[in-house]
């Protein structure tokens, strides 16, 4: 028989457990402290380089200052500091800057705000970012300057496809506009235009919508003061408010048959208005969409008492049937 006394089995196990309860906590803490740290890695990997200079582009190194994007008194902006910015407010709202090529290394922009460049008088050209994932309506809106609208190649969610000089998304399934310029061509697919996709740009004299366009957002055209002549296109059923709100040299409308409705506003303002062509049988709803009614009104044959007797289309003195 051996005379070495042994340790009893219960604190053997105790021993054990202790350890294993020990490393359980060490684990644990430092699992908090890897999951509770800032992941430094999800911050864009971009390689510093200046964009900006206060000699070179003072309104843009204002504006960073303003909103703290650089320190109060650098005197340039970088890559790096663009790529922090996740979203843009009306910080460039009525600004005086003329090109904004910088925006594109504002990689870590997701948003763009109604509003955000709108009155931007002097703003020709921007370059939408590649990470930018939503843009509201508005947001481009009465630049009258601006003349080359793209999207990063890179964007998953908007385009501008075979350079059309504007910014294409989907919604619904179908291609909407989102904004446009007075360059812009649009493509045969699209099928709606945004609310104020093309409000104030003053130098549009024409527009060619595609065929089977199906809706045009409220104010879409609204302070367009070069436009002339709208052959609104087959499928679109509403003129929305203010679609057409002081386009001033506006002379010649014409309606397709498919429109039910011309909604509040929507020629307010159209002091320079004499044709209006109507080829629906019955004449379409009309909800304060003039204010004067001083125009010719041109409707199919056989349907002049149908407009003269409707509580709106009558205040037209001059309504003709289509030859």
């Amino acid at each position: 028989m051996s005379t070495e006394q042994q340790t009893p089995f219960f604190k053997q196990i105790w021993f054990l457990g202790g350890i294993a309860a020990l490393a359980i906590f060490v684990l644990c803490f430092f699992a908090i402290d890897f999951v509770g740290s800032p992941d430094e890695s999800k911050k864009p990997d971009v390689e510093m380089k200046v964009i900006a200079t206060l000699q070179t582009n003072e309104p843009l190194i204002t504006i960073a200052r303003q909103q703290g994007w650089i320190e109060a008194d650098a005197t340039e902006m970088t890559s790096v500091d663009a790529a922090e910015v996740d979203s843009i407010g009306l910080v460039f709202s009525g600004s005086n800057l003329q090109s904004f090529n910088e925006f594109r290394y504002f990689i870590g922009v997701q948003e763009i705000q109604a509003g955000a460049f709108a009155h931007a008088d002097k703003l020709k050209e921007v370059v939408i970012p590649s990470g930018v994932v939503t843009i509201d309506y508005g947001a481009f809106a009465d630049c009258p300057a601006l003349e080359a609208l793209s999207v990063d190649t890179a964007n998953t969610h908007y385009d501008s496809r075979k350079d059309c000089h504007a910014i294409i998304c989907t919604w619904k399934g179908k291609l909407m506009l989102v904004a446009g310029c007075k360059n812009t061509v649009m493509p045969s697919n699209v099928r709606y235009l945004a609310p104020q996709a093309f409000a104030g740009v003053t130098a549009l004299q024409k527009v060619e919508f595609p065929e089977r366009m199906e809706e045009i957002g409220k104010e879409a055209f609204r302070g367009c003061t070069g436009l002339k002549e709208v052959e609104i296109p087959q499928g679109v059923r509403f003129v929305e408010a203010g679609t057409f709100m002081d386009c001033t040299a506006l002379q010649s409308v014409t309606l397709p048959k498919s429109v039910e409705r011309l909604r509040e506003n929507a020629f307010k303002g159209c002091t320079h208005l004499v044709k209006i062509v109507t080829p629906k049988r019955y004449p379409p709803i009309v909800e304060k969409a003039f204010d004067a009614f001083t125009a010719t009104v041109y409707v199919p044959k056989g349907q002049l008492n149908t407009y003269y007797t409707d509580k709106v289309w009558k205040k037209f003195p001059n309504i003709k049937e289509l030859p």
